[in-house]
């Protein structure tokens, strides 16, 4: 596949890459299958995940590891001031895990195309 032609949207594919970067634990060299297949597609499409995570993560993170129970893991995303969320927020929470649980809880979605 050509990674390029996967996302057409400049937006979503910035969402793909900080929700990948922000919200794995790891490296391409010692991270679980899952987010060891995530890192790399997101290194193809030439996202420095380091990087972003440097860039996005502070110190005083806000992280929801994952649990079992909720069968989902999240992260808050500090943003730059020029990077706030569509309705102005200085914040992003970015969510993996179960569709069919993450999918009940969204009123929106972003598709392929934006």
């Amino acid at each position: 596949m050509d990674v390029s032609s996967f996302c057409k949207s400049e937006f979503t594919k910035n969402l793909l890459a900080q929700a990948v970067s922000c919200n794995t634990v790891g490296t391409t060299t010692d991270a679980q299958a899952t987010e060891l297949a995530m890192l790399k597609f997101i290194n193809r499409c030439g996202v420095d995940y380091a990087f972003l995570r440097q860039k996005y993560l502070p110190k005083e993170m806000l992280r929801f590891p994952f649990d079992s129970a909720r069968k989902r893991m999240s992260t808050v995303l500090e943003l730059e001031d020029d990077e706030k969320t569509e309705h102005n927020y200085p914040k992003r929470i970015h969510i993996k895990g179960a569709s069919e649980i993450i999918l009940e809880t969204c009123t929106h979605y972003l598709n392929q195309d934006g």
